[in-house]
């Protein structure tokens, strides 16, 4: 056996003692051919252990260059912004993901502070934030506004975990966006709930009063002695008020939970047109209508629906005071899943009643529907926005959705889709009554609305 020194021998050593070696065999005297065959044999051994050594480093130098980019790829496409951070929140690895959210290049990322990219109150939280993480060495996580170099702000939830050195902290950042207007969507179902409750109980006891209210002025006409014109005329002006207060009482029991609707099939066509006729009529407002012979059925209860579209048109005619174009669009339209998160899956009909009025600014638009906010100031008040909150509640109990799209000082369209049906088979009569396809120009006028108008936010 051969015999190995006790202590590890320096590279230096190592080669020193090789040398003397190699110098005391070429002072040997040369052996047989069998000693020289041995010779060569083992060279040749050490060169096809060498080959193999070689063949082994570069599969080991494959695979962990196989596993770098795997987890490049991991790391960069991961569906969360991924970042590195110091304890002074500076940003010392980011992945592509997190590149995205913040709207611009890795390189200009790196060694930034991430407290750059918040506004001023949403620095105090990061600083928090930081401190938390490094001092309690747990998982920790804050929720904060990024600012974008490119589009609007967003709001973002970070999670971070310091590392075993307590140098840096990985930290993961995720779009929050979604979650956030689901979350406000909820409130607003909850608002709408409590308001229907309220509104639909007491419009049925004001519509029980109301009727006798009619009644009595109805028996006090047929009792009113001729001659009393004056007396006539003020029964008749009391009349007029109580049949518009039973009409406001009818729209406001819509937002009553129940009943539900009663929902047949019919052709959209005629009901757009006759409610753009009778919320326009009298007014300086034209309307055009784009609807498609092959118009798909609609599934909805007809009398709400008319209340619904009666109540945008009458709002985009308000948004217009000296006049203008209210336009009407429809088409048929499959959603899928996830193009919508508030509608399931199916055919729709797609209705859109567009504006040239003042519109509104971004952050007015998820609020249009609460019932307790309006865009129209009543007598230096601001009123309540009860008109959309009906027609929201309208659409949704039928199946439906509602979206607005806004741009102050340009105009404002809402989109409505109601659940359809195909092949066009009518259910039950359907009144065929027919206006102008083309714009309708209503002559100026200062005719009052009519009592089942509802009041628009």
């Amino acid at each position: 056996m051969e015999r190995r020194p006790a202590q590890p021998i320096s590279a230096a050593d190592l080669r020193r003692a090789a040398e003397k070696r190699l110098s005391q065999r070429r002072h040997r005297p040369a052996g047989d051919a069998a000693d020289t065959a041995r010779l060569v044999h083992e060279l040749q051994v050490h060169q096809i252990e060498l080959e193999m050594q070689n063949e082994e480093l570069q599969l080991a130098r494959d695979a962990v260059e196989a596993g770098l980019e795997k987890y490049s790829d991991l790391y960069d496409f991961a569906p969360v912004g991924c970042l590195t951070l110091d304890r002074e929140g500076r940003i010392r690895e980011v992945n592509l993901t997190a590149t995205a959210l913040f709207g611009v290049e890795r390189t200009r990322l790196l060694g930034r502070t991430l407290g750059h990219s918040l506004p001023g109150d949403d620095q105090a939280v990061l600083a928090g934030f930081l401190e938390r993480t490094f001092l309690n060495r747990a998982r920790e996580y804050c929720e904060v506004t990024l600012l974008r170099s490119e589009g609007s702000p967003i709001p973002v939830r970070i999670e971070a975990t310091a590392t075993a050195s307590g140098r840096e902290c990985r930290t993961a950042m995720t779009d929050i966006t979604e979650s956030r207007q689901a979350e406000s969507y909820r409130f607003l179902l909850g608002k709408l709930e409590s308001a229907g409750h309220l509104a639909g109980g007491l419009a049925r006891d004001y519509g029980e009063l109301l009727a006798t209210i009619l009644l009595n002025l109805e028996q006090a006409q047929t009792l009113t002695p001729p001659g009393q014109d004056y007396l006539a005329q003020r029964i008749d002006a009391a009349n007029q008020a109580a049949l518009v207060a039973q009409g406001l009482t009818h729209e406001l029991i819509a937002l009553a939970p129940e009943p539900k609707p009663a929902k047949t099939r019919f052709p959209l066509e005629p009901l757009l047109h006759a409610c753009s006729f009778m919320a326009l009529s009298g007014f300086p407002v034209q309307c055009t209508h784009a609807l498609p012979q092959d118009l798909w059925l609609v599934d909805v209860d007809e009398t709400q629906l008319k209340q619904a579209i009666r109540i945008l048109i009458i709002n985009a005619r308000e948004s217009m005071p000296h006049g203008g174009m209210v336009s009407i669009r429809a088409e048929n339209v499959v959603r899928r899943p996830g193009d919508l998160p508030t509608l399931a899956p199916g055919d729709y009909v797609r209705v859109s009643i567009a504006d040239a009025g003042v519109g509104m600014r971004k952050e007015m638009e998820p609020r249009i529907f609460d019932p307790y906010f309006s865009t129209k100031p009543k007598e230096g008040r601001p009123g309540l926005g009860l008109g959309l909150s009906i027609c929201h509640t309208v659409v949704r109990k039928n199946g439906g959705a509602i979206e607005v799209e806004s741009a102050e000082g340009v105009g404002t369209t809402f989109h409505i889709n109601l659940p359809a049906v195909r092949p066009r088979t009518l259910e039950g009569p359907f009144p065929q009554q027919r206006f102008p396809q083309e714009s309708l120009a209503h002559p100026t006028g200062s005719d009052d609305p009519s009592p089942s108008e509802a009041p628009s936010s």
